[in-house]
């Protein structure tokens, strides 16, 4: 197989693109958490380290698989934003139910650096993002 530079560029364009796009992606993510990420980070949070990697993993996948899928970039942006909000949706449901029926709050779990639960959170991401990914 010998590769034109057309098609390089190709490539190139969609990865910086995307790349652009998962960075916005994880900024509104950061922007919607009840706690600050990258101060929590920045001292020492493993829980909120861990789920961050995670849901950044997630969408990754996300974005992968709708790049595959798609003929035209504008298709797999609209493809990874609406899986995206799905993401968002079912984590809001989960930690609803969370509250609810176990009496954990998930968020002020991970802000106060509890493994299990950012385990539990950033798991829940990538599971959504396979499953999502066999439903594209």
């Amino acid at each position: 197989m010998t590769l034109t530079i057309h098609q390089l560029l190709t490539v190139g364009f969609w990865f910086v693109l995307f790349i652009l796009l998962l960075v916005i992606l994880m900024a509104v993510d950061v922007a919607l958490t009840q706690y600050n990420d990258f101060e929590l980070i920045r001292r020492g949070h493993t829980a909120v380290a861990l789920r961050f990697v995670l849901k950044l993993l997630a969408h990754a996948l996300i974005i992968s698989r709708s790049m595959m899928i798609s003929q035209v970039v504008w298709d797999a942006v609209v493809i990874s934003a609406y899986a995206f909000v799905l993401l968002l949706i079912v984590q809001w449901l989960f930690d609803l139910v969370m509250k609810r029926a176990a009496g954990i709050d998930m968020s002020k779990n991970i802000a106060e650096n509890h493994m299990p639960s950012a385990l539990l959170s950033g798991s829940l991401h990538v599971v959504g993002a396979v499953i999502l990914m066999g439903s594209m």
